[in-house]
Formats: structure tokens, C-alpha cells, sequence
């Protein structure tokens, strides 16, 4: 090192005759560095760097770190954001660079995890199952700022005042019908989505309600124009038809829509000539009524005749043989007779025509028990009489006798011979006075009974009449009744 020059130690500046400035001399150096060759190795160099090279190499290493967590975190992210939950009453589609994944049903996805391939790739697309339109204005009259119930718009409405045609929401909407009547409506229609393929394919998830809701209006004006008033604003004829109309549109469209139900909530003629309308329904209506009443009474009247299922058959056999008579026809009337007295025999006869048949086969029991027995009885005294008739009338008569005095209330008294005369003071037994006493009481019950009781009515032989009311006569053997009046009774 060479010797140092005090820091202070400058020359002045001269200058010279010709005006140049002449620069003063540099003041000598204070140090001096000499690098003695093969004085540091390679080594110390490598020393001398290693703590920058070793903060560098720290620094690149925790940078690559944080961007291969940053790396996976993005990988994680975007495998995720491939799971989407398909909410309940809703359905959709999965697609791959915009085209549409599987086939048919498969490409159909259903509620719950569904996995798909991320955005910008693919993406899930939904759209509810279920959705309901309604169509307010289109065929309804426009009130404007006023709210008016159909009830005060129909008392406020005048002849002179006439519809106002107009876009939705300016004028009145109407339905044109057969023959040039008019008509408002307002109706609702639930719809699902049965083929979400075919409706993406077709549609965005957002044009379904006004897909449906222009598809009502189409089938409700085509319906209106094949309809009277009365068909349009009566009955379900109208709904069914606008609701098959509108589900066969959106079949044609390919649309994978399927109506669930429409309802037409108002169906009601113009509003200035609605209450003569009304008029005309009310006295409709009351007329069905009547018609219905008229229609139970006749039901109930002859099932209690002969019941509701007999009673058809009956009638047409009772036509039967009054045109067999009518024509001569003794044999066929006979017949049918036959047939006549065996559907009164049926079990689903019922009503008066029953109860009938029971006191007549009752009656036959009757006349069985008593004069019948006494027909066979005397009918097996009959060879006994023609050998000896004196004997069998003795016989007879000695059985009858016997059986009066053998009767509880008889009480035998027994006279001596040869007497021309007897007076007796007798009182008869306690036992005797009981039996007399109740038989007498049981005689007079008899007759009580036997008092309120027509006997003409099931003689045998007797004609039905009927007092006060229609009737037919039928005589079993076509000899007399209704056609035959002239054939003698």
C-alpha cells in the first residue's frame, strides 16, 4: 500500500491568459488494493458464496411449495366442483363439451349426488319436474287499474258497451264459439317434464311455462270454435277436449311434456248479457232437478210395485201377453202367463208384488192344512161308502157324537130308568166352570180377530181389482180380462 495524502491538501486553480480554465491536479490516492494471485482458492470463493446461494436456493424451494399446494388445491377444487345435488322435483341432463351424456332414459339424471365433468368441459343442466302455467288474461275481460269481482264487473257491464279487442293486458280477450257467440275463460294447466332430453334439446329450462301456456291458448281457441255457449260453459266436455287438444300439440312439438291437469277456473258468456244467461241456466237447472226428483219417485214407486231388477222383465212379459191376446193367440198367452207366474217366483221380486206372492203361497198353506186334509179324508171314506153308505153315515155320526162328549167342557149326568120326569139343583165342578170360561174367552179372542179381516180378498177364484187406481185382470185361462172383453167374462 502506498502512503496516504491528508484528505485536505488540494492546489487552487489557475487560469491561464487566454481564459481557459486549467483543472487542478487530482489529489493523490489514499489506498491502494493489490490482488496477490493464488492468494484464495476456488474453494473460498465457494465459501464466501454459500449464504446467498443457500438463501436463494431456501427461497426458490418454499416458492415451489407454495405453488404445488397451490397446484393440488386447484386440482381438489376442480375435481369437487365435478358433484352437484340435484334437488327433489327436479331432473336434467349431464353434458361434455355441449353434447348431450348417454342415451335415451340413461341421459336422464334423477335426484340426489350426480357427478359430471367441470365447467368450462361439461355442466349439469335442471329443470323442475313439476310446473303450473295459468292463462289470466288472454279470454278475460280487462278491467284496468280496477280490481272488480266477476259478480260486480257483470252488474256494472252495459249493452252499450262493447268489447274492446286489444293485446293482453290493454283489451278484452274472447273466445269466439259455433255460430258467433262469444265467451271469457280462465284456466290453469300442471305439467311435467317426462323426457328432459327432448325438452333441452328443443327448449332452454326457461321457455317451458311459455311453452305450455301458449299450447292452452292454441286448444282452448280451436275448442271454442267446435262449441255452442251452452256446450262451452257446461259440464267437463270443454276441458277434456281443450286439455286433449294442448297435450297433443306439445306431442307433436316432441316436446317431453306431459299436462297433468287443466282446469278452466271461469267459464262465463259476455258480462253484458250474463245475467240473462244466469236466467236461462237457473231455470235449466230447475227443470234437471225436477226431472231427477220426478225420476227417484218413479224408481221408488216401483220398487215398492215389484222391485227395480224384476221390474223391467215383468213389464215386457205383461206386454207379451196382452199382445198374444189382443192378436187370438190363446196358446201363447197361456204361455206366457206360465212365464209370468214363474218370474213372480224369482227371489229379486220384491215390493207389494212380493208381499203378495208370500200371503198367497201362505193362504195355499192354509187351505193345505185344513180343507185339504178334509179333501183326503174324504176321499179314503170313499170305496167304505159305496160298499156300505148306511154303516159308514152310522159310523160318522157315532165318532162325531163321541167327540162332542168327549170335550173338557162336557159334564155327563146319568138318569135312572123308568123316571117320566127329573128336576136337578146341581152345581157343576170347579174344573168344568175353568175349562167353560176359558173356552169361552178363546171363542170370543177368534172373533175379535176375525173382525177387521176381508175374507173376499184371497178367494179362490177372485179377480184382482184394484179400487181408486189402474188395473189389469188376468185370467189364466185367456178366456176373459184386458183385450178380451168381448169374449165373456
Amino acid at each position: 500500500m502506498s502512503e496516504e495524502t491528508p484528505p485536505d491538501s488540494f492546489e487552487p486553480v489557475r487560469e491561464e491568459e487566454d481564459g481557459l480554465i486549467e483543472e487542478a491536479p487530482r489529489r493523490e490516492k489514499s489506498a491502494e488494493f493489490t490482488v496477490v494471485a493464488g492468494a484464495a482458492s476456488e474453494a473460498d470463493l465457494r465459501d464466501a458464496m454459500d449464504p446467498a446461494n443457500q438463501s436463494l436456493t431456501e427461497a426458490l424451494r418454499l416458492s415451489y411449495r407454495v405453488l404445488q399446494f397451490a397446484i393440488l388445491a386447484l386440482a381438489v377444487v376442480f375435481i369437487f366442483s365435478g358433484f352437484e345435488t340435484v334437488r327433489e322435483n327436479r331432473t336434467g341432463i349431464r353434458t361434455l363439451f355441449g353434447a348431450i351424456q348417454g342415451d335415451g332414459a340413461d341421459a336422464q339424471i334423477s335426484a340426489g349426488l350426480q357427478p359430471f365433468w367441470p365447467y368450462p368441459v361439461g355442466e349439469i343442466i335442471t329443470v323442475p319436474l313439476k310446473r303450473t302455467v295459468s292463462v289470466e288474461q288472454s279470454f278475460w275481460p280487462n278491467f284496468g287499474s280496477r280490481s272488480l269481482t266477476i259478480e260486480e264487473a257483470t252488474a256494472s257491464a252495459r249493452t252499450s258497451a262493447p268489447l274492446r279487442p286489444g293485446p293482453v293486458g290493454l283489451g278484452d280477450g274472447t273466445l269466439i264459439l259455433e255460430g258467433g257467440d262469444l265467451a271469457h275463460c280462465r284456466m290453469t294447466g300442471e305439467y311435467s317434464i317426462d323426457d328432459a332430453v327432448s325438452f333441452l334439446v328443443r327448449f332452454t329450462p326457461e321457455q317451458g311455462d311459455e311453452v305450455v301456456k301458449l299450447v292452452l291458448e292454441q286448444a282452448a281457441i280451436h275448442t271454442a270454435a267446435t262449441m255452442t255457449l251452452p256446450q262451452f260453459i257446461e259440464g267437463d266436455e270443454a276441458i277434456l277436449e281443450i286439455r286433449r287438444r294442448a297435450q297433443e300439440a306439445l306431442n307433436s312439438l316432441e316436446s317431453g311434456i306431459r299436462l297433468v291437469g287443466v282446469s278452466v277456473t271461469d267459464r262465463i258468456p259476455p258480462l253484458a248479457v250474463r245475467r240473462g244467461v244466469q236466467s236461462v241456466q237457473g231455470a235449466r237447472e230447475r227443470a234437471k232437478i225436477a226431472v231427477e226428483v220426478a225420476r227417484r219417485e218413479s224408481t221408488t214407486i216401483l220398487d215398492d210395485a215389484a222391485g227395480a231388477s224384476a221390474l223391467a222383465d215383468l213389464i215386457s212379459l205383461i206386454g207379451d201377453y196382452e199382445s198374444a191376446l189382443s192378436g187370438g193367440n190363446e196358446t201363447e198367452a197361456e204361455a206366457v202367463l206360465t212365464r209370468i207366474g214363474a218370474r213372480f217366483e224369482a227371489d229379486d221380486v220384491g215390493g207389494e208384488a212380493a208381499k203378495t206372492m208370500t200371503e198367497a203361497r201362505a193362504f195355499r198353506s192354509m187351505i193345505e192344512a185344513g180343507i185339504g186334509n178334509d179333501a183326503r179324508r174324504l176321499a179314503s171314506l170313499v170305496p167304505a161308502y159305496e160298499e156300505n153308505p148306511q154303516q159308514l153315515v152310522r159310523q160318522l155320526w157315532l165318532d162325531a157324537y163321541r167327540d162332542v162328549l168327549a170335550g173338557p167342557e162336557v159334564e155327563m149326568i146319568s138318569a135312572p130308568p123308568g123316571l117320566r120326569g127329573l128336576a136337578l139343583r146341581m152345581k157343576s165342578s170347579m174344573d168344568i166352570t175353568t175349562r167353560r170360561r176359558d173356552a169361552s174367552a178363546e171363542r170370543r179372542r177368534r172373533e175379535a180377530m176375525q173382525t177387521g179381516i176381508d175374507g173376499n180378498v184371497w178367494q179362490l177364484g177372485s179377480r184382482q181389482i184394484n179400487i181408486d187406481k189402474a188395473g189389469r185382470r188376468l185370467n189364466k185361462d185367456a178366456t176373459g180380462g184386458y183385450g178380451r172383453e168381448g169374449a165373456g167374462e
